[in-house]
């Protein structure tokens, strides 16, 4: 924006309010490009941030692309991590033509108290959608305010960011430590839409710092407890295992789905033999589905996912429990931080009303979201009670703003807020939350 003159400050200033005000604009000039002309009509076409600028003049038209890339800056806050800077990497495209969208998003992070974080998760579809690859591949230096196990403490972070505290609960309890992470899974085509496979989860904890159990005060820890309790080392542990797969997938659009089903199927067997610290068996249940509510080209989607992670033989060590925050985006509990629930047992449900802001061209959209968590205790401590699965279950609820920055891929700019219990999370991000 050479064009905007004045003091560095003033220049600042002008920057600020154009992207304040970018939504509003978008809102207000929902125009359609066609034939070369723009015209205010009564119908809908799907453009992009991409046709506004050439509305505005500021680019040329290009011709439409099966790939998309974005990458956005990473800020967040932490009082154990100090304040958190990097980059992620977003891109949706097709491995061949034939193929459907694949997905990929890569992040690197680094925080002023010395926390890494580096990270790479991806659903690719090769070889004409016969075969699907998910990976899910860290390197992590990190920190964590954990809860104990079981949904019946209330939890009250006041402010996160990106799904990190800001702020700290006076009953949270803060763990660092270093994480390597190795999940692949394939899995292929055996019949339209389904597929089946295996894979590999190893996940090795170390460097595991408990600031309680460290300041003397063991007897109060959460993870200490635990840790000793079932027999693994509070300084160090790994999960190695194999994994069963079964996956169905009909959604239009694996970035930005307006109709379709999902539904994954995963049973994990960690062995001592393969490096585990402890044999145990972990269900993973995943569904969702999408529901166009309009009748003409406009999309109005209600969108509903279910998520349960059990583990249903032997005991996994503390960090890898089910937690709130733990799918593999780590994009579940939108108004609470990572690990804020934590449990042997967890069940999380959200749904999620997707519709357009600019009526007639839908650059600009809106959510509204409501979800809940429920975890169990079965009680591994004789310092903690039982807490049944649903016996407590913690709401949360928001909205937010989209901006489409690619219509071929529907990438979408994410802005939420989420809302649960006087805790206020801000989320920013590409593509949509599930």
């Amino acid at each position: 924006m050479a064009f905007i003159k004045g003091s560095r400050n003033t220049q600042k200033f002008w920057y600020a309010c154009a992207l304040l005000l970018l939504p509003a604009c978008l809102a207000a000039q929902d125009t359609l490009k066609t034939a070369g002309t723009i015209t205010d009509t009564s119908t809908f076409e799907q453009q992009d941030i991409k046709d506004w600028f050439q509305h505005k003049g500021w680019t040329k038209p290009k011709p439409p692309k099966n790939t998309f890339i974005l990458i956005i800056p990473v800020v967040a806050s932490n009082p154990t991590a100090g304040f958190i800077f990097g980059a992620g990497l977003t891109t949706a495209f097709k491995a061949d033509a034939r193929s459907r969208f694949s997905s990929m998003s890569a992040n690197a992070t680094y925080s002023t108290k010395g926390f890494l974080n580096l990270n790479v998760k991806s659903n690719i579809f090769l070889s004409d959608d016969r075969l699907v690859i998910n990976n899910d591949w860290r390197y992590q230096i990190s920190s964590e305010t954990t809860y104990g196990l079981g949904s019946n403490r209330v939890i009250s972070s006041k402010t996160g960011l990106n799904g990190y505290e800001i702020s700290r609960d006076s009953i949270g309890q803060p763990l660092t430590y270093d994480l390597v992470r190795l999940h692949t899974t394939g899995s292929w085509k055996v019949w339209q839409n389904l597929f089946a496979g295996i894979g590999f989860q190893y996940d090795y904890y170390f460097n595991i710092k408990d600031e309680v159990a460290d300041a003397g005060d063991s007897l109060r820890s959460f993870h200490y407890l635990y840790s000793r309790y079932n027999g693994f080392n509070p300084e160090k542990y790994t999960t190695s295992g194999f994994t069963l797969n079964l996956l169905f997938d009909s959604r239009d659009n694996q970035v930005n789905a307006y109709k379709g089903y999902y539904g994954n199927v995963n049973f994990l067997v960690n062995a001592a033999g393969l490096g585990s610290t402890q044999n145990s068996t972990m269900l993973l249940l995943e569904y969702r589905s999408f529901h166009n509510l309009s009748k003409n080209s406009k999309p109005k989607i209600l969108a509903f996912w279910f998520y349960g992670d059990l583990v249903t033989s032997g005991e996994a060590p503390y960090i890898a429990l089910p937690a709130l925050g733990y799918d593999q985006r780590q994009r579940s509990g939108r108004g609470y931080s990572f690990g804020a629930f934590r449990g042997e047992k967890m069940l999380y449900a959200e749904t999620e009303y997707r519709f357009p802001i600019s009526q007639h061209t839908g650059i600009l959209g809106g959510v509204l979201f409501a979800n809940a968590t429920t975890a169990s205790n079965v009680a591994n401590t004789q310092a903690e009670e039982k807490v049944n699965l649903m016996e407590n279950v913690r709401p949360a609820f928001g909205g937010g703003l989209r901006i489409m920055l690619d219509k071929k891929t529907r990438t979408r700019l994410q802005v939420d807020l989420g809302y649960a219990n006087k805790s206020l999370g801000i989320y920013f991000g590409a593509q949509e939350t599930f």
